[in-house]
């Protein structure tokens, strides 16, 4: 059976999409041939006579993958890539790494002692940073060894992997004692047809994900799971292939430098925040932590895992940002560039969600709460259509959607929204930068607590203010963030 190793349904975490098959030339329509590409797996890796309850994951990656500690993540990639692609397992291994600093540099105005653990993190890094892997694809049974193993790592290396993969996988930088520690695993696909070979694989494997996993889209996918192991592909498929061309990829680097990691970094983030936080935080809220996690550590986010996905995949809503897809997954980059994705997330979405909030002034006439207004377009962009907050929590669960029309635009409002709220919360929420940076930390800590309700933190935190209310008005926090918007440029 297929399983996550969590219950909940990523905004920007998708893992599965159910989509037609793209048409060819003239009215033909060709499509994967799933089977064989299954078979092909199975011939590729020793288990050509298996039946699918004879096999296991586990058996799969001691075979012909390698796996390494960084931190809260187990990574695994193919032997046969490590001669080829060994500079992309490094840059990934450091963005993981750089990642889970960057989550240390948030919590650390809560005032807890980190000095072990940054030392640890220290040496890990700079021996990721410094490896050679390509050796290690002659090394005979290598498969299911760790890279510090297979390299010769020296036992300080060894020794601070452990201590590390121990305290961040317990949350100790938020005062938490996790058990047994998180260990979050990730499969780096290199090329498209490791990806979509694996893909077919687990629509084999499992009878039922076989509807979900054999169709024709999955070309096209960038991310699925197995069991509880997210795959992750390091290539894009290029525009316009033919349906049944599954093979041909192109670098998710060679266009727009910094992509692959901060692709990988905005779902593995999201990963570490979904373990830490649970179903208790709503999944727009742990995509709204992953972003500016993400534009923190690269200084923009360039990803396509969330927000106008091009009608690619169902919309839902949640409680803290409507919209979003529920267990879905998200398809290779969509070129077309919207007026939200302009400046790539580098002022958190700012200016252009400060334009939407004049667009939509006075554009909903029985709106009190001018602030609250916003304009989103249609898809043809001649239209325009008012939507109003709350957007966040509770107050925002009855909400109706705009029209289909308008649902494209809506989406990436969304997206731009939870983004520069958090962003708002951490740094501006306070009258001193510090202030908001020490109230944010508290707040990712008290969140962390099982026992409380996610609503319930932030009077406690924010001096009684709630979340939202069903106006946005000011005495919520959402409301004073309208209200800083509205002085925005």
């Amino acid at each position: 059976m297929i399983q996550r190793s969590t219950t909940l349904a990523p905004v920007l975490v998708l893992g599965f999409v159910l989509a037609l098959a793209l048409p060819c030339a003239g009215n033909e329509v060709r499509g994967l041939p799933h089977e064989k590409i299954a078979k092909d797996f199975l011939v590729m890796h020793g288990l050509a006579d298996k039946s699918p309850g004879d096999v296991s994951i586990d058996a799969v990656l001691a075979r012909d993958f390698v796996s390494t500690r960084v931190g809260m993540f187990e990574v695994h990639f193919p032997i046969a890539g490590l001669e080829g692609r060994s500079g992309d397992l490094k840059e990934c291994l450091a963005a993981l790494l750089d990642a889970q600093e960057q989550i240390l540099d948030w919590s650390k105005p809560a005032g807890r002692d980190q000095k072990v653990v940054r030392a640890d993190l220290k040496t890990v890094s700079g021996w990721v940073k410094g490896m050679r892997t390509a050796g290690a694809a002659k090394i005979k049974d290598a498969g299911g060894k760790d890279l510090t193993a297979l390299l010769s790592a020296p036992e300080a290396v060894t020794a601070a992997q452990k201590r590390l993969a121990e305290s961040l996988g317990k949350g100790e930088a938020l005062g938490l004692a996790l058990a047994p520690p998180a260990r979050l695993r990730v499969l780096l696909a290199p090329t498209r047809r490791e990806f979509v070979e694996l893909v077919c694989f687990v629509g084999w494997w499992s009878e039922e994900w076989k509807s979900t996993y054999w169709v024709d889209s999955i070309a096209d996918w960038s991310t699925c799971w197995m069991d509880d192991v997210q795959v992750i592909a390091l290539e894009y498929a290029p525009g316009g292939h033919a349906p049944d061309d599954y093979a041909a990829g192109e670098a998710l680097n060679k266009r727009d430098p910094k992509v692959m990691e901060q692709q990988l970094v905005q779902l593995s983030s999201y990963r570490v925040f979904e373990y830490l936080y649970g179903e208790r935080a709503p999944v727009a809220f742990l995509g709204g932590l992953a972003m500016n996690l993400v534009i923190d550590q690269f200084g923009e986010l360039n990803t396509r895992v969330d927000g106008d996905l091009r009608g690619r995949t169902a919309a839902r809503r949640e409680v803290f940002v409507a919209g979003g897809a529920s267990g879905g997954g998200f398809l290779a980059k969509n070129s077309a560039e919207t007026r939200w994705r302009e400046d790539h997330g580098k002022d958190r979405f700012v200016r252009v969600l400060r334009l939407s909030q004049k667009e939509g002034d006075g554009l909903d006439k029985e709106l009190k709460n001018r602030l609250a207004g916003f304009a989103v377009r249609s898809d043809a962009g001649g239209e325009v259509h008012a939507v109003a907050a709350p957007f966040l929590g509770a107050a925002a669960a009855e909400a109706k959607p705009p029209p289909d029309a308008f649902a494209g635009d809506f989406a990436e409002m969304q997206r731009g929204y939870k983004c520069a709220f958090i962003h708002w919360l951490q740094a501006k929420s306070d009258s001193a930068e510090k202030g908001a940076r020490e109230k944010f930390a508290r707040l990712l800590e008290k969140l962390a607590d099982p026992s409380v309700e996610f609503e319930s933190v932030f009077p406690a935190v924010y001096e009684g203010a709630a979340l939202s209310d069903p106006a946005a008005g000011k005495e919520s926090l959402e409301g004073q963030f309208l209200v800083w918007l509205s002085k925005q440029k």
